[in-house]
């Protein structure tokens, strides 16, 4: 019998971190805590204490931000 030991899993392995996400999104680790509190950014899974994210979660949140216009954008 086998006992399962790894804690890595392909959903584990593909999680992005606050600090990946910062720098690939020009933003600050800062700035994703403000969102995380205000629900205005990406969708997150808590580990713990640590917030990640889930790349389809960042893709759709990301097409959720495009507009066709600025007047479009304040609405």
């Amino acid at each position: 019998m086998s006992v399962y030991t790894s804690t890595s899993t392909p959903l584990l392995d593909s999680l992005i971190t606050p600090a990946t996400l910062a720098e690939r999104l020009g933003t600050t680790e800062r700035s994703l805590a403000e969102w995380r509190i205000t629900g205005r950014g990406p969708k997150f899974i808590r580990i713990g204490r640590s917030p990640r994210y889930r790349p389809e979660a960042v893709d759709e949140w990301l097409l959720s931000q495009e507009h066709a216009s600025t007047a479009e954008e304040a609405a």
